[in-house]
């Protein structure tokens, strides 16, 4: 027992001591640790996905790490972060791990790699390791850096299909959709799609691919009034991201537009061809001023004494001053080519081709209005924005030109239109994940707010222009919203993944990087990190209690035992051999010491009082 007692002493000593070994780690010095946390590291190939088996092993990375060691942490994705800077406390890069997360975007190295640049200037002994599965943008050269980096694998060459695009074309006066699917897998696979128009199952196509192949997949005619595609793959594969993809059908936003023109069929035509407006027409002697509420008004050969609110597009105005500037009289021009602003009016228009134009006004516009076409004598065609309305100005009458019978012309209106009533997003409405996007307002507009697929909506506007709008990693369609001279216009954008390199799910055999090596936390070990050991000491001084304690309790049970055959043996009445009221024979410690003191002194006043009584009876009756 006082062996025993004296070595728990012995182990409370050490404990105190808080001994320590050295272990070997796979990581020393100072440290840069890359996390991949694009959209192919949300496969499930290894549980429960590549991202947090990524943390797992970093976790346990931080777990080794030495008293003299720094770790930093940079989360890699479209636009890498540093979310820990050269840490020794475990608890706070353990904080910063668990605040990193997956994203839907694509993952940039060379701006990573940039970043661990900045973080080891200064410092000797860096190492960088990158933890992921290698689907990273591809540099335009091999990088090279000045110190080692190393690549930790994550992932298996799971099998997976994607949609890579979704849209809608009108094709022979109809609507359809169109889909391309990809099969990333080693085997030929039959793949169902199902189509959405607004939220209404449309139909579900099967396309048969062999391994590594694409396809194309088309559904019509859809309904006329389609505002809204939704695609998805049935069944599932590693990676669910990318069997979903969203379109927007024709413009997104519709504008009122009215044509004042005593009779323009060219200009006319041009319009009833764009998608995106509804078109009105009336005469110059019919028009009323602000009547309708229109958001872009053509003016053609006639210039009202009070200008609506919204756009106004002038045509061939009459000699006079106006808001864009003057106009004055007619004259004969040369040389037609495009003017200093507002090139993006001309896309795709080829001024070459117009071979004819009799006579122009002579345009003297104001600053802001800038010219679009222009030649030596004259500007053709203004356009410029003016307190927080856009305005254009066309110097010529269409009847007096072949600019209306040039494939080009459509185009020109179309962009016009564009321009005046501009779609939310340019192009087709398809953003890729984390693209910030800057909201085109409509001229007249007071507020603008951008809803997510998650119902957060966001107010990007006022003030003027509206802030780019950087949350765009949730897949699908974002809800626009314009208030205009007190109307509500809608508006929407497309976020979709569509990204072949992050749909290959096989994990890249290596890193762009020169001289980059694999990673394996058993062969990079290196006897560096010392880790106390005082637990498991602390473990063996339990023990060495618990064997005490059963010891002892034995030992008084033996004793106890003892006393009992011992009482027995020598005559004593059956009640003092008893075991008394409220005594315990194997109660161990204090409280049987306790018990056996008042169990001994009980006994001793039995006797005592037995031979009292004794006496007083002799002394009685002798």
């Amino acid at each position: 027992m006082l062996l025993l007692q004296l070595l728990a002493a012995l182990v409370i000593v050490l404990i105190l001591a808080r001994p320590a070994i050295f272990l070997r780690s796979p990581i020393s010095g100072n440290t840069i640790i890359i996390l991949q946390a694009s959209a192919s590291m949300q496969a499930t190939d290894v549980t429960p996905n590549r991202f947090e088996v990524a943390k797992s092993q970093i976790a346990d990375l931080v777990d080794n790490l030495g008293p003299n060691d720094h770790l930093s942490l940079i989360s890699m994705a479209h636009t890498p972060q540093v979310l820990v800077a050269l840490s020794q406390d475990r608890g706070q890069i353990m904080a910063a791990l668990q605040r990193a997360k997956v994203t839907n975007q694509d993952a940039d190295l060379e701006q990573a790699l940039s970043l661990a640049v900045s973080l080891a200037a200064g410092r000797t002994n860096i190492q960088v390791l990158v933890i992921g599965d290698g689907h990273v943008l591809s540099p335009d050269q091999t990088l090279v850096l000045p110190f080692p980096v190393s690549y930790f694998r994550i992932g298996t060459d799971a099998p997976n299909v994607a949609l890579l695009a979704l849209a809608a074309r009108s094709l022979q006066g109809n609507l359809v959709a169109l889909a391309q699917v990809a099969n990333y897998s080693h085997v030929q696979r039959s793949i169902p799609v199902e189509l959405y128009a607004d939220g209404r199952l449309v139909n579900v196509q099967t396309i048969t691919l062999g391994a590594g192949a694409s396809g194309a997949l088309q559904w019509g005619p859809l309904p006329p009034t389609a505002r809204f595609l939704h695609a998805q793959i049935l069944g599932q594969d590693a990676l669910s991201v990318d069997h979903e993809a969203w379109a927007i059908v024709g413009g997104s936003m519709h504008g009122r537009v009215l044509l004042v023109t005593k009779g323009n069929g060219f200009l006319q035509s041009a319009l009833a061809l764009q998608p995106a407006i509804d078109l009105y027409k009336t005469t110059p002697d019919q028009y009323v001023v602000n009547a309708g509420n229109f958001d872009l008004t053509i003016f053609d050969g006639f210039v009202p004494a009070t200008l609506p609110a919204g756009g106004v597009f002038f045509v061939n105005p009459p000699e006079g001053s106006y808001i864009f500037g003057k106009s004055g009289p007619e004259t004969q021009v040369s040389h037609i080519g495009a003017g200093g602003g507002g090139t993006s009016l001309l896309d795709n228009v080829d001024l070459s081709s117009i071979h004819v134009l009799r006579s122009s006004h002579l345009f003297t516009p104001v600053l802001w209005a800038q010219p679009v076409i222009s030649t030596p004598e004259t500007p053709l065609l203004i356009a410029g924005e003016n307190d927080n309305r856009r305005i254009a100005a066309l110097s010529f009458d269409l009847h007096d030109s072949d600019l209306p019978l040039q494939p080009g012309f459509p185009i020109l209106i179309n962009n016009m239109v564009n321009w005046f009533l501009p779609p939310p997003v340019t192009g087709d409405g398809q953003v890729s994940p984390d693209l910030p996007v800057t909201v085109q307002t409509w001229p007249g507009a007071d507020q603008v707010t951008i809803t997510a697929p998650d119902q957060q909506t966001v107010t990007v506007a006022p003030p003027f222009p509206a802030a780019p709008f950087a949350q765009t990693n949730t897949i699908g369609i974002y809800q626009v919203v314009q208030q205009v001279h007190g109307q509500v216009k809608r508006g929407a954008f497309a976020v979709n993944l569509f990204d072949p390199q992050q749909s290959r799910l096989a994990p890249a055999s290596q890193l762009p990087v020169a001289h980059s090596s694999d990673f394996s936390p058993g062969n990079n070990a290196v006897p560096r990190v010392l880790r106390e050991i005082w637990p498991w000491i602390a473990a063996l001084l339990l023990l060495i209690l618990c064997i005490e304690w059963w010891l002892f309790s034995r030992g008084y049970r033996q004793q106890d035992s003892a006393a009992t055959a011992a009482s027995k043996s020598k005559g004593g009445n059956s009640s003092s051999s008893r075991p008394r009221r409220g005594v315990t024979r194997n109660t161990p410690g204090l409280i049987g010491d306790v018990q056996e003191r008042l169990e001994h002194s009980y006994r001793a006043a039995r006797k005592r009082l037995a031979k009292i009584t004794r006496r007083r009876k002799k002394g009685l009756y002798t």
